[in-house]
């Protein structure tokens, strides 16, 4: 299995209303290469959603990303949306994928939803090619820093256990250079009450927008700009 984390797999756009909209992969950072040498066969890729039983938006969220994969040259014969609908059929769906999206969203709701279906075990089984994005990034590895994006998360657990498949503590969208996050959070500065403090003793590794880690043979590279977060103190890496 090859793993790529990431924060963003920019197949689509939104439009002023808010309306997810396909469009074709540019190689930013090589992740089109790495997706279109790898991905030899075009038979299944599936869309593994965050929250399994909101099927209104899985529906409304799934299809513009199939469709900038095709844009991209990466047309699939067979595009699975993986929610709670077909979840009882989630390891025979899975392991035929040549290509597994597990989507961005909510940590704990989603990490609900990978456990139920034993999405770790049908993963050590599967010989794919897997991108996380976001928060399916984030629970791809050991250890899962659940800080709030949302007034409303606030109070949830902040220290997770992921799939184990990366062992190194991730954050998604975050810009080393001016030091902040790449998602819209008005309420909440993420960076300075959440991220810093808690790199007091730890080590995070920041990944930009377009910037992904590849696994690849359980040797990790990272592709674009990275940056390691210790103690409150950002370094660029990469």
């Amino acid at each position: 299995m090859t793993i790529i984390l990431s924060s963003i797999l920019a197949t689509h756009y939104y439009d002023e209303e808010g309306i997810k909209c396909p469009q074709p992969l540019s190689d930013d950072n090589g992740i089109l290469t790495e997706l279109t040498s790898r991905l030899t066969k075009h038979g299944r890729v599936v869309y593994v959603a965050n929250d399994p039983f909101d099927t209104e938006h899985n529906d409304l969220s799934a299809p513009p990303v199939f469709k900038g994969l095709a844009l991209s040259g990466l047309d699939f014969k067979e595009k699975i949306l993986l929610d709670e609908r077909n979840a009882s059929e989630a390891a025979s769906i899975i392991l035929e994928a040549d290509l597994v999206i597990l989507s961005g969203g909510k940590i704990l709701c989603q990490r609900d939803f990978f456990d139920r279906i034993k999405l770790g075990e049908i993963l050590k089984k599967y010989d794919g090619l897997v991108v996380g994005v976001s928060a399916g990034a984030m629970n791809l590895c050991k250890t899962i820093f659940n800080f709030p994006e949302e007034t409303g998360d606030v109070g949830s657990p902040l220290w997770v256990d992921g799939l184990g498949f990366y062992d190194k503590i991730i954050i998604p969208h975050f810009d080393g250079e001016t030091k902040s996050y790449q998602l819209p959070c008005d309420e909440i500065d993420i960076v300075n009450d959440y991220i810093f403090p808690m790199s007091n003793g730890k080590t995070f590794i920041g990944i930009p927008n377009l910037s992904y880690i590849l696994i690849d043979k359980g040797n990790a590279t990272i592709r674009g700009t990275a940056y390691s977060i210790t103690d409150g103190k950002v370094k660029r890496i990469n």
